[in-house]
């Protein structure tokens, strides 16, 4: 049997788009009701001698399908971004379930590393209140003075948070970077025109409710003084939904990733996925820890798989060309 899924806004016209496109010969595998707002999945399978449909593919089974529905539901992923990852998931082959859905993610989501070495642009750190910006810019200043010969600079961006001034600026000493305080978007560019380009920049940010426009405005200026690599931090375990509109909301402050923290305390990662997909940026590194030593861990398909399916045997998996095969 060979397996197509179907959407439409309700149950009745998913299976009515089974009747027009399969015919009387389709065979309805399952099915997946939501309210009106997220319509309805039904999954249908036909012999592939019976009729030629080009759309088929010899893609997972039945069973690693419905177990990925049911993991991801875990997850609190929404209902259309399930669909779109088990529609991806019947374009693979049909491995074991933490390869299918690496295989699924890679085609859904794209991922990006944080540079560890100075680059065109500064990195600049924006988020909520709480979320582990200051210790996450830390991080990052860690990696880069152990990946290469260069001089470092934090930069604190914060005009609210003395505590958060003095936390950078700790930080800065314990690894011998250079320390700046820019209260405004001016001194922001005037430090960055100061700053050689062999030099790194990790720029933190004021926690900001995105929905004070003064406080977005804010970010917003200062984006449009340093030109940087914007990245959005948030804490694993939210609702996915919430998550989703806070991500929407950063949007005009231009984040193109999305780095999460907070792993270590969540079992939940929907909100993972939904923030980077309402937002239309990319994954990057994953914070397994607070403690500065823990550093950064670089998010790619095989591992986000592991992370939502635990309970799964470990394995190697390997993505290339968004294909997926163990090692």
């Amino acid at each position: 049997m060979r397996l197509k899924t179907f959407h439409a806004e309700t149950l009745a016209g998913a299976l009515e788009l089974v009747r027009q496109t399969l015919g009387s010969h389709a065979i309805i595998v399952a099915t997946h009701e939501d309210d009106a707002s997220r319509g309805a999945r039904v999954t249908a399978a036909i012999d592939p001698d019976e009729q030629n449909f080009d759309f088929f593919s010899d893609g997972a089974s039945e069973e690693t399908l419905e177990y990925l529905t049911s993991a991801l539901e875990q997850h609190g992923v929404p209902n259309p971004l399930i669909d779109r990852l088990i529609e991806a998931a019947t374009d693979g082959t049909d491995n074991s379930p933490t390869q299918v859905l690496a295989g699924a993610l890679a085609r859904v989501f794209t991922f990006a590393a944080l540079p560890q070495r100075p680059g065109d642009a500064p990195i600049m750190l924006i988020g909520p209140p709480g979320v582990g910006k200051t210790v996450s810019c830390a991080k990052i200043a860690a990696r880069a003075a152990l990946a290469g010969d260069f001089d470092i600079n934090l930069v604190a961006a914060d005009p609210v948070r003395v505590t958060a001034i003095d936390q950078l600026r700790a930080y800065a000493d314990r690894l011998d970077a250079t320390f700046y305080e820019a209260p405004d978007a001016e001194s922001l560019g005037s430090i960055l025109t100061h700053i050689k380009r062999k030099e790194m920049v990790v720029i933190d940010t004021p926690g900001t409710n995105p929905y004070n426009m003064k406080d977005l405005a804010h970010l917003v200026e200062l984006a449009e003084a340093g030109k940087p690599l914007t990245v959005l931090v948030l804490t694993a375990g939210r609702d996915a939904q919430e998550a989703a509109d806070l991500a929407e909301a950063f949007r005009p402050v231009g984040p193109t990733i999305l780095l999460t923290t907070g792993l270590d305390m969540a079992k939940r990662l929907g909100s993972v996925l939904s923030a980077a997909d309402a937002a239309g940026i990319s994954l990057t590194d994953v914070s397994m820890a607070p403690e500065i030593g823990a550093g950064l861990t670089p998010l790619d398909p095989a591992l986000l798989a592991r992370l939502l399916l635990p309970n799964e045997a470990k394995e190697t998996v390997d993505v290339r060309d968004k294909g997926v095969r163990a090692s």
